[in-house]
């Protein structure tokens, strides 16, 4: 099957479906169905390697992320593919694993495959700007989420403001003792939220900024974080986590020690993923616009210019939206919809399965 008989079909010009089908923005939407319709029903499909040959571009974006287990990231990933699929173009995805050294590998290897760009959330704010900065001086590249440096394009979310939203929202139910449970500042991400904590919680009270647990992103860390905060015996109002992740593993250890959510202590995560919503008690969270960011990252890398011609450095955040659920509203006790718990520190046998399970 070749591209003349795709333009026979659709009734189009060789010239028209090739640069349709290559996702060229110069065709016309309508003619654009029409050439994708016909090589549908045809079942053409181009030829990579010669395209790759005459246009200098093998219709490939490679994608990098940290930690694809993470449930934040598949969100991204497939408004990022779906953006991409619109455009003829496929997406080469690669995990990182958290790993700088992996890290750079990877993207050496899709620089090797001659991709057309690199859409990365760098490991670490600092470490992995090396890397950043090799890809963004042979490919366009957009950071996504997290970012290593300025000077390379950026699409991400105000984590700074979200953060004070957080705990205005805390202060608001009465709340003038914090813990925060944070992830160490090595990505970008993690170091935004820490300072915005730290801004935002001075002007309720004094000395819960210092009160800080630094790991990562991890439930297991959240139980750990959770285990030294209890071994203090000094309960706050109110545990601030850096995701839900983080978040879940704090209320598995809490509600194990008797520790009631929200009767005693009031508990937040960050990034409002799908488990949020469905633990208990439901969990207060940040809502990021994901599928806003995996598309604006999409036309950006579009529109980075060539860094040798030292065009402006473009950047986009996007403002995260605060969910509150009952983990954050005192009045809600558990006895309302949940099975009671047992003696003070055991759960009933229901609750410690769905605890088991967090």
């Amino acid at each position: 099957m070749t591209i003349r008989q795709v333009a026979t079909t659709a009734g189009l010009s060789p010239a028209t479906v090739s640069r349709a089908l290559s996702g060229s923005r110069r065709v016309a939407p309508e003619l654009q169905a029409r050439a994708l319709a016909a090589a549908e029903q045809l079942g053409y499909r181009a030829n990579r390697v010669a395209r790759a040959l005459r246009t200098r571009s093998t219709g490939t974006v490679g994608m990098v992320v940290p930690n694809i287990a993470n449930p934040f990231f598949p969100v991204i990933i497939q408004a990022v593919e779906k953006q991409l699929r619109a455009q003829g173009t496929q997406l080469l995805l690669c995990d990182s694993g958290d790993d700088v050294r992996q890290e750079a590998e990877l993207v050496h290897s899709l620089l090797e495959h001659r991709i057309d760009g690199i859409l990365v959330s760098p490991c670490d704010r600092v470490s992995s700007r090396t890397t950043v900065r090799l890809a963004a001086s042979q490919v366009p590249v957009v950071q996504i989420d997290r970012r290593a440096g300025s000077e390379v394009a950026f699409v991400g979310v105000d984590q700074d403001r979200a953060m004070a939203e957080v705990v205005e929202h805390l202060a608001r139910q009465g709340c003038r003792r914090f813990a925060y449970v944070a992830s160490s500042s090595r990505a970008s991400t993690a170091a935004e939220r820490s300072r915005g904590y730290r801004r935002a919680v001075q002007r309720f009270a004094n000395g819960s900024h210092d009160r800080l647990y630094a790991g990562d992103f991890s439930m297991e860390w959240g139980r750990e974080a959770a285990r030294r905060l209890l071994a203090e015996r000094d309960l706050p109002d109110a545990v601030v986590c850096a995701n839900d992740l983080v978040a879940l593993g704090v209320l598995d250890v809490l509600r194990s020690h008797g520790v009631d959510v929200p009767g005693d202590v009031l508990l937040t995560g960050f990034d409002d993923t799908e488990v949020a919503a469905v633990t208990w008690p439901p969990l207060t969270s940040v809502r990021q616009p994901l599928e806003e960011v995996g598309r604006r990252a999409v036309e950006l890398l579009r529109t980075v210019p060539d860094r040798a011609d030292g065009g402006p450095v473009r950047a986009t955040l996007f403002r995260a939206e605060l969910v509150v659920r009952r983990s954050t509203q005192p009045g809600a006790r558990p006895g309302e919809s949940w099975p009671p718990a047992g003696p003070r520190g055991q759960a009933g046998p229901q609750e410690a399965s769905r605890a088991a399970g967090s």
